[in-house]
């Protein structure tokens, strides 16, 4: 299988050359990569596969190349970055789901006098009740 040569980018014409300086080539968009192996002969599905193969090589030579031991390191740390990120958010939601001191003490202040309140009124609700009760039974006692 011949391999035709990768493009950078597409032919310039005269006067467009890009200046020379800090800036950066401009990448080929993939269209334009397709229209350069049709302007070398090959039909668009053939220069389709021809862009395809030479992205996986490219992609190929930039994993297999000098950079994997970085690479390796980046990736360790971009790890371990993860892991601290994400106990830091369990951290975090065990933290914001219990309440502090002063929630404790309002909660501890409203459930107390919620108890008193019903320790006082709970007699009455009784007293009422046995009289509701009293009353049905001397009705049902008279009529018999």
């Amino acid at each position: 299988m011949e391999s035709l040569p990768t493009p950078n980018s597409l032919p310039q014409k005269p006067g467009t050359a890009p200046s020379q300086g800090n800036k950066k080539m401009k990448l080929p968009s993939p269209q334009e990569l397709i229209s350069h192996y049709e302007s070398k002969g090959l039909d668009s599905q053939e220069a389709s596969m021809k862009v395809i193969e030479d992205l996986q090589a490219a992609l190929f030579r930039v994993i297999s190349s000098g950079r994997g031991r970085k690479d390796k390191l980046l990736a360790e740390t971009s790890r371990k970055i993860d892991t601290t990120n994400s106990r830091l958010a369990i951290l975090d939601m065990k933290v914001d789901s219990k309440p502090g001191y002063g929630q404790s003490f309002a909660l501890g202040v409203a459930s107390g006098l919620t108890l008193k309140g019903i320790g006082s009124v709970f007699p009455h609700v009784i007293g009422a009740i046995s009289q509701i009760w009293d009353s049905a039974r001397s009705v049902t006692k008279d009529s018999h």
